[in-house]
């Protein structure tokens, strides 16, 4: 872990716990052996203090959230997985070994699916290992997005973007997938990513306190976003979820590649709500930046069905992959103390003010965004609107000017 990270988690974890009316000193956790329990569609726990126990709660919204019901099923995901149009794998989270590969993989591999099952993950990476599938094997992260070298069996080497995921609901998981994208390739098999997208995304500063968030918190926490300024990110966590956040940090900042973790988040109303937390460095450390996405359960009863809603997430991770990375804002970006009108953007409409801070443009942050160019520009028109801007010349100006305080 970052010497700097260190420190500041030893100060920043010095925080009051509203539910309990004590205080909460977190110091070196991020090893231990505890193993999470799985998550049930509504459970209590005493974290919320004597003859008071918080509800933790799960909403089903329409993401692409892998922690599913459908996944518990071995055979079924394995039969997914073996049938996608998707260059996925399924690994075995113990053993590090393949039990099931799309035919995407086995070409992308140089070899026919059979002669994979088995093999060792690290038969097929040049280089050292990021050291991230050991923490998913003991449930410390979820997820994490790598660069890759791949070695093909013929020997050859080929570029590629991995990212990994547990699959189910149990910790530490069995299985993982592995979502392989090849440098240069053509994007996945399509996603439609215009429909509801149900997240919140934001930023921490250098001292844990929240200074980007997006509107939608309100929708899936209960907070409004205007009054989330300035409030301390680990105060809306549970502290028995402190060490895989921990882990996750000192995963992204140590290796400048977003990781995945599942926390207990707690809305409005003060239940506890289950989410999937994707990290990414934002600056030296403690910095980071984030998107929230609530934790899923399936409805499905048939194999078909759970059959077909496997499917369609794991299109849903595909999406993600073909859009790695988080929206994280420049260091002259404004915040919202600076710019208040900033709490009024949704997530889509702070993606696409991030990319074009960035010097995207409306096709470069479509593609990137697997949207249309006109759904873009009806963010750009929204973003207009909200920040009263005529163009984009005068919205970039706007923001370099407020971010310096004119």
């Amino acid at each position: 872990m970052p010497p700097a990270l260190t420190t500041s988690i030893i100060h920043a974890c010095r925080f009051r716990d509203h539910t309990q009316g004590r205080r909460h000193r977190v110091r070196k956790q991020v090893t231990s052996g505890r193993q999470t329990p799985a998550p049930t569609s509504e459970m209590t726990t005493p974290a919320a203090g004597p003859g008071r126990a918080a509800t933790i709660v799960r909403t089903k919204p329409a993401d692409g959230d892998l922690n599913d019901r459908v996944f518990l099923d071995a055979q079924l995901t394995a039969e997914a997985i073996s049938s996608s149009g998707l260059a996925v794998a399924q690994v075995d989270l113990a053993t590090q070994r393949l039990v099931a590969v799309s035919d995407s993989v086995a070409a992308l591999l140089g070899s026919d699916r059979p002669e994979l099952l088995g093999r060792l993950v690290s038969d097929f990476v040049d280089g050292e290992p990021t050291g991230a599938l050991p923490l998913l094997a003991t449930g410390r992260l979820d997820g994490f997005e790598a660069p890759r070298r791949l070695r093909r069996l013929d020997g050859s080497i080929i570029d590629a973007y991995v990212w990994a995921h547990v699959l189910g609901l149990e910790r530490p998981a069995r299985f993982g997938a592995a979502f392989v994208l090849e440098d240069g390739a053509p994007a996945p098999p399509g996603f439609d990513a215009s429909g509801p997208d149900h997240r919140v995304i934001g930023t921490v500063d250098d001292e844990w306190r929240i200074d980007r968030i997006s509107w939608d918190a309100e929708a899936m926490l209960g907070y409004r976003a205007a009054d989330v300024a300035g409030a301390l990110f680990l105060a809306v966590i549970n502290p028995h979820d402190l060490p895989e956040l921990l882990a996750g940090l000192a995963h992204v900042h140590a290796t400048s590649r977003n990781a995945v973790v599942r926390l207990r988040v707690r809305r409005a109303d003060m239940r506890w709500m289950w989410c999937r937390v994707r990290l990414a460095a934002l600056g030296d450390p403690p910095r980071f930046a984030f998107t929230l996405r609530t934790l899923v359960d399936s409805t499905t009863t048939t194999s078909t069905e759970r059959l077909g809603e496997l499917e369609w997430r794991l299109g849903r991770i595909a999406h993600e992959l073909r859009s790695v990375g988080l929206p994280v804002p420049s260091s002259g970006s404004p915040v919202m103390a600076e710019m208040p009108e900033l709490a009024t953007l949704t997530s889509r409409e702070w993606e696409t003010l991030s990319r074009l801070a960035d010097g995207g443009r409306v096709a470069g942050i479509a593609t990137t965004l697997g949207l249309s160019q006109s759904t873009v520009r009806n963010h750009l028109s929204a973003i207009f609107r909200k920040l009263n801007v005529g163009s984009q010349s005068e919205l970039l100006s706007l923001l370099r000017n407020r971010a310096k305080g004119l």
